[in-house]
């Protein structure tokens, strides 16, 4: 019985001795995760914004370390916070943002093209002003001009001129912050390789758009006609650019009699 008790210390130390090392390994290894945790967490703009699918900075922080997620889902700190994430994983700092987007605002309704129907004196607040007949213009589909975008930005992309928002596609990451504080749903995402856009989102019959806005879009097919690389189409009632980025855009956008098709980030001359 002696040989049998003999084993049973035996095996006892062993596990003893394996338990140990598995316990301070296991140790070693969460207290390493937790301070890359950290330092991901460290390398995020801290906004918690959630655009990245997760609840919070250092929850994607966490999933960064230990569940291989992607580094290039932080949409507001763009491809340079991609590639610091992609250092302190191991990983070669590259910007796989191969979707990538950004936004714009599909209305040219500065002051002076767009028609009001009031003077608001109200709350300096786009979703306030809807409130009040749909706003002070005469077209209720366009941009309100009040700046709850610009408030919403955290890279100080967007500006209000003459009445209108205008995104910098050099600035503009594609976050998406902007998009749910436009009570009209004038802003969209557009992927990053796309140039030229039709600046506007007229609902209303196409005959009557012009006594709202001298910039809007009348669906007269001319740039649909123009373009033989599908670079502009005719959807519904009103031009949509396709995402290519061919090279005859810009005298496309030159034969449009009201000049609703812009390049991206540029403002309607008068």
């Amino acid at each position: 019985m002696q040989w049998l008790s003999a084993i049973f210390a035996f095996l006892f130390a062993f596990g003893a001795f394996f338990g140990a090392s598995f316990l301070t390994a296991a140790w070693r290894r969460r207290r390493r995760t937790e301070g890359e945790v950290l330092r991901l967490e460290r390398a995020l703009p801290g906004y918690d914004c959630g655009l990245c699918g997760r609840v919070d900075c250092r929850d994607y922080a966490s999933a960064l370390a230990s569940e291989g997620a992607d580094p290039a889902r932080c949409a507001p700190g763009g491809s340079a916070t991609e590639s610091a994430l992609r250092a302190i994983l191991g990983e070669s700092p590259q910007d796989g943002r191969g979707a990538q987007r950004r936004a714009v605002v599909r209305c040219a309704g500065t002051a002076g093209l767009a028609q009001t129907r009031y003077e608001y004196d109200g709350y300096a607040d786009c979703a306030s002003a809807a409130l009040l007949y749909g706003g002070p213009k005469r077209c209720k589909d366009g941009c309100l001009g009040f700046g709850s975008c610009v408030r919403a930005c955290p890279l100080d992309a967007i500006r209000v001129e003459e009445g209108c928002a205008l995104i910098d596609p050099e600035l503009c990451t594609g976050c998406g912050l902007c998009l749910p504080l436009c009570p009209t749903g004038v802003i969209e995402l557009l992927p990053a390789s796309q140039l030229w856009h039709v600046a506007c989102s007229a609902a209303s019959a196409p005959e009557g758009r012009l006594r709202h806005c001298a910039a809007a879009c009348t669906a007269c097919e001319e740039c649909a006609r123009r373009s033989f690389q599908g670079e502009f189409t005719l959807v519904g009632d009103i031009a949509r650019a396709s995402a290519g980025s061919a090279s005859f855009s810009a005298e496309i956008a030159e034969s449009c009699p009201t000049g609703a098709i812009l390049r991206v980030g540029d403002r309607k001359k008068r």
